[in-house]
């Protein structure tokens, strides 16, 4: 045997939490030979069960809109986000929310694709079917947005689903916009992921879904006419095609030598499990499926369904494992949309009715759950250990881990492990493994874990971490304490800060919208200031109860301020006793105080709405393009001024058109 583990910086976020709080506990483990395995034990006894509240840390409400269907790609700590209510692409900072950029993409139905640093996007059709003019296939520039190439399919079909690139090949489906009727473009398209060529393209009819790539070949299902297919990816030459029916807002999944497909065949959903090779039939989960992508994981199969449930079968043998209580309460329609994806042994599936589920991947019980603002059409992503979902009310982000649902955990002193999911560690289920840290050596890893309760209403907590190298030997910290909800716990913080546009004129108004919590044990007034880089914009006095919520909104005149790009923040003054004020501030979008009426013309796309310094037609052009609509659809740049002089009334009139021409030809410096 060799020498034990070492351990060093052994340390807690904090020494008193509140009941339904957490704690990160952590230190960092080296083995000369191999080290193996981190497992914390604690010293709780009972029944109780760790349990904390569903971990939302930010919604940003600039992405929106009835049917937001698109998924947010995650990728390096950033989400791409569709947003159909004002037709953009957002890029948004996933760890609190902030805009990066946005650019101008139409009804995008599909969710991004990321390669490197490019975006691969497409514009799709309306919402009830209206045709996209020229809609675009499109590969931005990560970093900023700006456009790559763009290709218009040439007989005027839409871009449905989502990209997916393999090797140089980028691939688009197509519908036109009246799914009743198809045409010549109506299918797959397969580009050069550099330059938008067309390198091959199979018109098999129109698609309302995605391809899926698997052992050289591209899988699709048809709507009109219904049919399934595999083509060879590099050539589009058809290697198979069956008929099983057809499929709407659903996609082929690929996984161990099958292809996983709702159809829907004879008025009857159904999830087909076919061979890839050949497309033969090898088994029918027949009256389960609906309008979303099943979900494949660990050999098991979780089918959202039109029954309102999610059934969840053993895939090798067709097993029937567990099936979900009612999620949805026929809000809207009776279908699922949401396809739902996994992480830290927990499904995360959004019903139609914008509540938002936690399920255990073991038993189908309801985790925890949380109503969004809007229509849940949208399907979640993970990243950077939270899990991101788009509503129709906004895009919202989750902490992966426990909830107030029921969540088994390690007592009675015994070792338990942590589940590690994206990067972070959260202490989980009583599993019979620990968790297995790569057997590495000479190297100090840092094991976090995350303690988290919500039935321990007060009472002290001994912990330590044991580490064990791959021959067995271990070695452990020494006993440390946390306390819960052992003396008062104050805590007010700052959710978010959001500029209502991205350019106002100097003098011109602009209004900042603050969410605020109060996360502590007891009410508070205290007060919310916010600013514009250094210049205080105002400060309001906010009362919350323990537990809840606010918007504060701020007017901003610009008169006195100087023109350039302003960051927005917002910061809540500490109550009293308050000793977590890492959460007080939250930085913000920015904005930029123009000259009066120079709304656009810095870049070839006059919709990023970036100021060139000087009034031209085109900034007269872009708001006359909105006038007579609310906003939104349009955009709150080109709301200038209302009946109050120079302050935004919601809609685009005569008087923003006005005001942007009397301004014509003027150059500001």
């Amino acid at each position: 045997m060799g020498d034990s583990p070492q351990w060093r910086g052994q340390k807690q976020d904090a020494l008193v939490i509140p009941q339904g709080g957490y704690v990160g506990l952590q230190a960092d483990g080296l083995d000369t030979f191999s080290l193996h395995e981190a497992v914390l034990s604690t010293n709780e006894t009972g029944t109780w069960q760790n349990e904390t509240t569903s971990a939302l840390m930010w919604n940003q409400n600039a992405v929106y809109g009835f049917d937001n269907f698109g998924t947010a790609t995650y990728k390096d700590g950033e989400l791409y986000a569709p947003s159909k209510a004002d037709n953009n692409l957002y890029a948004v900072n996933a760890s609190n929310g902030a805009i990066i950029w946005n650019t101008t993409i139409r009804q995008c139905d599909g969710s991004p694709c990321i390669d490197g640093d490019v975006v691969y996007v497409g514009e799709c059709m309306g919402v009830y079917g209206e045709p996209t003019p020229s809609a675009r296939a499109m590969a931005l520039n990560r970093t900023n947005g700006e456009e790559i190439w763009h290709f218009i399919e040439p007989n005027n079909n839409t871009w449905v689903g989502s990209p997916l690139v393999n090797g140089q090949y980028v691939y688009y489906t197509t519908s036109y916009y009246d799914t009743s009727y198809y045409t010549t473009g109506c299918g797959v398209y397969a580009l050069n992921k550099t330059n938008g060529d067309v390198l091959w393209r199979q018109d098999v009819g129109n698609i309302v879904g995605s391809v899926a790539y698997g052992s050289g070949m591209i899988f699709i299902s048809v709507y009109n006419p219904p049919a399934q297919y595999a083509f060879n990816a590099t050539t589009g030459q058809q290697i198979w095609k069956q008929s099983y029916g057809y499929s709407w807002d659903t996609s082929p999944v690929i996984y161990g030598g099958m292809m996983i497909q709702v159809t829907f065949l004879h008025g009857v959903w159904s999830t087909l499990v076919l061979n890839e090779t050949s497309g033969q039939l090898i088994r029918s989960f027949t009256g389960n499926g609906s309008t979303a992508t099943p979900l494949v994981d660990d050999g098991k199969v979780f089918i959202p369904s039109n029954d309102w449930t999610i059934w969840a079968y053993d895939l090798a043998t067709g097993t029937e494992l567990w099936r979900t209580a009612p999620l949805h309460n026929g809000t809207l329609q009776n279908y699922m949309y949401c396809s739902p994806a996994s992480a830290g042994g927990a499904i995360y599936c959004q019903a139609l009715n914008g509540t938002f589920y936690a399920i255990n991947e073991t038993d189908g019980g309801v985790l925890w759950s949380y109503t969004m603002g809007s229509l849940g059409f949208g399907s979640p992503s993970i990243g950077d250990g939270c899990v991101f979902i788009t509503n129709d009310a906004g895009l919202y982000a989750f902490r992966i881990g426990p909830g107030s649902g029921d969540w088994p955990m390690f007592c009675h002193n015994q070792l338990h492990t942590s589940l590690s999911e994206q990067g972070v560690e959260y202490v989980r289920w009583p599993l019979t493994q620990p968790q297995n840290l790569g057997d590495v050596s000479n190297t100090w890893i840092t094991a976090r874990f995350v303690w988290c309760n919500d039935t321990v209403s007060s009472g002290a907590v001994a912990w330590k971490i044991y580490f064990f190298d791959a021959s067995g030997d271990s070695n452990v910290t020494d006993t440390e304490i946390f306390y819960v909800n052992m003396a008062p716990f104050p805590d007010v913080a700052i959710l978010n800060a959001v500029p209502s546009k991205t350019v106002v004129g100097q003098s011109l108004t602009a209004f900042i919208s603050v969410a605020v919590a109060n996360r502590g044990d007891s009410t508070e007034i205290f007060n919310v200031t916010a600013r514009a880089d250094t210049t205080v914009i105002g400060t309001e006095e906010v009362r919350l109860t323990s537990g809840n919520s606010t918007t504060v909104t701020f007017t901003w005149n610009t008169t006195s301020s100087a023109y350039g790009n302003y960051t927005i923040s917002a910061y809540a003054w500490p109550v009293e006793n308050e000793t977590n004020t890492a959460n007080n501030n939250f930085t913000g979008g920015w904005i930029v105080v123009a000259g009066v009426g120079d709304l656009t013309g810095g870049t070839s796309n006059p919709f990023d709405f970036v100021p060139d310094g000087r009034v031209q037609i085109i900034d007269v052009a872009v708001v006359a393009k909105f006038f007579g609509q609310k906003v939104p659809p349009a955009p709150a740049n080109c709301d200038v001024t209302g009946p109050t002089i120079g302050v935004p009334d919601g809609k685009v009139q005569i008087d923003d058109v006005a005001t942007v021409s009397k301004h014509f030809g003027q150059h500001y410096s």
